[in-house]
């Protein structure tokens, strides 16, 4: 590939904590399940064991049921057999998916332990998802403008000076680029937050209006981490056969979108390096495209009366994406610093020597502010 220069089922036991978790992940109602897998329309036959294929309209990447081949439809009467065919082993299944979910809520500073005793798991879905994972180096170089100031004299001479200072720079990465197989990265949730940079953790405020940090961005991850050769047979020991989505996009259209993604990561980082950005030039070096399938676990929970999703990986106890209350002693903590800093500057200023009458005021109503945010959320609701 050339380099390209662009500019800018089982059953889930009782887990203390979760009081209502569904007996199966086919605890779906029939006619939710009708609305989300709707029947195949099309049929073709496996190149490796004669099998039919059943597809849908629109799928291009299609994989056997019985032997493991997938086919890619690559245009009118072009049908290419996938050689670069793996999976990420199921190492989670369904009991664990809901424990390292419960475990990830429990810890960490926006997040309480005091919610979990409320958790509710409503439904637990497994996924066997496809995924073009683009191995590709890009590098990336700026120029841009860093504005400087600087302060001479005292007094009635004191002097602000300003001025732009020209900068630029390179750097590069190495990336194993999801690219989800499917047109709509929404038909599941949380799939299209894997990508690096992509927002998610989705940090649940309320009605608390200083709402500084407890989301977070995908890091580049190595997605071919534990991969291993596409294994039918394990697939169906893992209870997800029936959850084995055919892909829709091609890899050629995948490897286009990952360039064009790429691009606008590392475009990103570069905006953080100057104050003006005037120029980005980044090359992308394409080294191998591979399908993988990758499986996962979407799941529905609600936490003091309000829903919430997740999105917990299946070969691995992470979550991977996740929304989420915030606890009350985080926005005790965010309240009582944000109106500390400025009771301790009038308190110095008001106890200073003929400090004003006015400081001390104030210093006593930011701290009597603190003391009532306190007291209400320490005795009050969760939220």
């Amino acid at each position: 590939m050339q380099e390209e220069n662009v500019t800018q089922e089982p059953g889930v036991p009782e887990i203390p904590g979760v009081p209502e978790v569904p007996e199966t992940s086919e605890a779906q109602s029939e006619e939710q399940e009708e609305s989300t897998a709707p029947a195949h329309d099309r049929e073709l036959s496996c190149q490796n064991c004669g099998a039919p294929l059943s597809y849908m309209e629109g799928e291009n990447v299609i994989t056997c049921p019985y032997c493991g081949t997938t086919t890619m439809l690559a245009g009118y009467d072009n049908i290419v057999k996938i050689d670069g065919h793996s999976m990420l082993p199921m190492h989670v299944n369904e009991n664990d998916a809901i424990s390292t979910l419960i475990t990830w809520l429990s810890k960490g500073f926006f997040r309480s332990k005091s919610y979990v005793s409320t958790a509710k798991v409503a439904s637990v879905k497994g996924l066997m998802l496809p995924y073009w994972i683009v191995k590709s180096s890009a590098s990336t170089s700026w120029h841009g403008k860093k504005k400087r100031t600087k302060t001479t004299g005292t007094g009635d001479k004191k002097r602000t000076q300003t001025w732009w200072e020209p900068v630029s720079g390179r750097f590069s990465e190495d990336f194993t680029w999801p690219e989800y197989a499917r047109e709509n990265p929404e038909e599941f949730w949380g799939i299209g937050n894997i990508q690096p940079g992509k927002k998610s953790v989705f940090p649940d405020w309320g009605k608390f209006w200083l709402k500084f940090g407890g989301s977070k961005q995908s890091s580049n991850r190595n997605m071919l981490d534990g991969q291993i050769p596409f294994d039918i047979e394990a697939v169906k020991s893992a209870g997800m056969a029936d959850d084995l989505v055919n892909g829709q996009i091609t890899q050629e259209r995948a490897e286009a979108n990952a360039r064009g993604n790429i691009k606008e990561h590392q475009a990103k980082k570069a905006e953080s390096k100057a104050d003006v950005l005037s120029d980005v030039d980044t090359t992308v070096n394409v080294n191998k495209v591979d399908l993988v399938y990758v499986p996962m676990w979407e799941m529905k929970y609600s936490m003091d009366g309000k829903e919430y999703s997740a999105l917990v990986d299946g070969a691995k106890k992470e979550v991977l994406s996740a929304e989420y209350p915030v606890g009350k002693k985080a926005k005790i903590t965010i309240f009582d610093t944000v109106l500390g800093i400025p009771a301790i500057i009038a308190g110095v200023v008001g106890f200073g020597a003929n400090g004003p009458a006015g400081a001390k005021i104030a210093m006593f109503i930011l701290v009597a502010l603190m003391l009532a945010y306190s007291l209400k959320k320490g005795l009050g609701s969760r939220n």
